[in-house]
């Protein structure tokens, strides 16, 4: 597997990276950043482009929208934030109760979901950010919140252990997929909404059936918690990041492991880029390294 330094940060005591979203339709990265600011990125040169600052604490996750004219980001600031990334002074803001943590939006419905660690999850409206509901989806930690368009369910998890399945309509408790006692510190689904993905504190990686919640496949290797998780647009592999500063790629026909980078520091996050030809990492050494699997 190949590996480029993408982008390092030129501080002396540079502010680790918590999250990575890749924009679907320009040429570029957004990054969350524990000193509380955005960064975007360009993809191709690894220039920084744009600086955001707005949130007081630290950015827990951040995603491009749409045409990627807008970001969307969540933060320990107890916010929830929607960006005009043109004119970055027009924001809105979601409030919530507790320091947020995931986030999850979708386009065809026109909502989106932030989840704290309350373990509450609000469900807004992506075009005002205004709550329509609050849903105590768990007792802790909202570790990851995924919306599955086509059948518009959301799938939420949890440090306490459980995923969850809810109806996007009437906002209902459809089922539990996963009830344990290890915590699920990472969350990803199949492109069709098929399977969920759980990285868990111990390092094992666990996809479940979301119809039948029986498990398709664990995936082992890593030597310390899962932190970050992502499946290709194919729906063909898997990306994981972890705390023990490796990145590692496994096949979902055979659950093999494919291919495997070593970092300096643990992974925050990770992404494919739109083609699913490269994997970009986001470190705790503020770094974001892009890696070509020779899969």
């Amino acid at each position: 597997m190949e590996k480029a330094d993408l982008y390092r940060p030129t501080d002396s005591f540079p502010s680790p990276l918590t999250s990575i979203s890749v924009a679907p339709k320009a040429r570029l990265i957004t990054c969350g950043t524990i000193g509380s600011n955005i960064l975007l990125i360009d993809s191709k040169s690894g220039k920084t482009k744009r600086e955001i600052s707005g949130h007081t604490d630290a950015v827990t996750d951040v995603s491009f929208v749409g045409n990627s004219n807008s970001i969307i980001s969540c933060s320990w600031d107890n916010t929830t934030r929607l960006w005009n990334r043109r004119n970055i002074e027009d924001s809105l803001v979601l409030k919530h109760t507790s320091d947020v943590k995931a986030l999850t939006v979708s386009l065809k419905h026109g909502k989106g979901a932030s989840g704290s660690r309350d373990g509450m999850v609000k469900i807004f409206s992506l075009r005002s950010l205004k709550s329509i509901r609050n849903l105590q989806a768990h007792r802790s930690d909202i570790s990851g919140v995924a919306i599955i368009d086509e059948e518009q369910k959301i799938v939420t998890a949890s440090h306490d252990g459980t995923c969850r399945l809810w109806n996007l309509s009437s906002y209902d408790a459809e089922k539990t997929i996963v009830k344990q006692k290890e915590r699920i510190r990472s969350m990803t689904t199949m492109p069709d909404g098929s399977s969920v993905f759980l990285g868990y504190q111990n390092g094992r990686i666990v996809g479940v059936n979301i119809a039948n919640t029986k498990e398709r496949c664990e995936l082992t290797g890593h030597t310390d918690l899962v932190s970050a998780l992502s499946v290709d647009p194919t729906g063909q592999y898997i990306a994981s990041g972890s705390w023990d500063r490796t990145l590692r790629i496994w096949s979902l026909e055979d659950s093999k492991q494919v291919a495997k980078g070593q970092l300096v520091a643990g992974i925050s996050s990770v992404a494919w880029s739109v083609d699913g030809t490269i994997v970009y990492s986001a470190d705790q050494s503020g770094s974001v390294v892009s890696w070509t699997p020779s899969v």
